[in-house]
């Protein structure tokens, strides 16, 4: 990982001044966590972090966190949350008010993103969940546990998601099932009882 090369390919995909200092503050997290003099380091990407990240932003981005270049963070990264131990790929964009964690105490017990994955605005990934290459997860979508999207799927606006997705599909829910959403909590076999798989073709 070069945390420099990484830096400018944020910079080419980040062009407000908002989205670019979000993530450099988040690549010179990364940075203080390698190398020598690392008491020193860590304590002045804490400050930054803290008055930066937590207290303007309100994000939680830790530098331990394994993330390709090209990370594009659009309105920079209001209310995001990401687990230290997940892994993103090259390319992704994570919009804001988004949470990428865990579920126990189990430090694999975390999701890993693929590269060029897109994650709409308030979507959660929670647990071992494994993303492919190049899907989009709609605004609020959920996906949770130890289950793989494949390269290029598609997860609709709202979508719960507790189960594997075959490559090249679309995952969304029903209009019957938007519906009730709105009207009372629905049990999740209820939920998974309203899904439409369609392919992408």
């Amino acid at each position: 990982m070069n945390i420099i090369e990484d830096a400018k390919a944020d910079l080419h995909v980040n062009k407000r001044f908002l989205d670019r200092a979000s993530v450099m503050v988040f690549r010179i997290n990364q940075a203080a966590q390698r190398g020598s003099f690392l008491l020193a380091k860590r304590a002045g990407a804490k400050i930054l972090d803290s008055l930066w990240l937590q207290w303007i932003v309100g994000a939680d981005l830790p530098g331990r966190a394994q993330c390709g270049p090209g990370l594009r963070m659009p309105h920079g990264g209001r209310g995001v949350t990401i687990h230290p131990n997940a892994r993103i790929g090259e390319g992704c964009t994570i919009y804001h008010r988004v949470t990428i964690g865990g579920f126990s105490s189990d430090k694999k017990n975390v999701p890993t993103l693929g590269d060029g994955v897109y994650v709409g605005v308030g979507a959660s990934i929670l647990g071992r969940a494994k993303v492919r290459r190049g899907v989009r997860i709609g605004a609020g979508a959920i996906l949770v546990g130890d289950i793989t999207v494949g390269d290029n799927a598609r997860i609709g606006l709202g979508t719960v998601v507790d189960e594997d997705v075959a490559p090249e599909k679309i995952l969304k829910a029903t209009r019957r099932m938007e519906r009730m959403l709105h009207e009372e909590p629905i049990p999740a076999d209820r939920i998974r009882a309203n899904f439409r798989i369609h392919d992408l073709h």
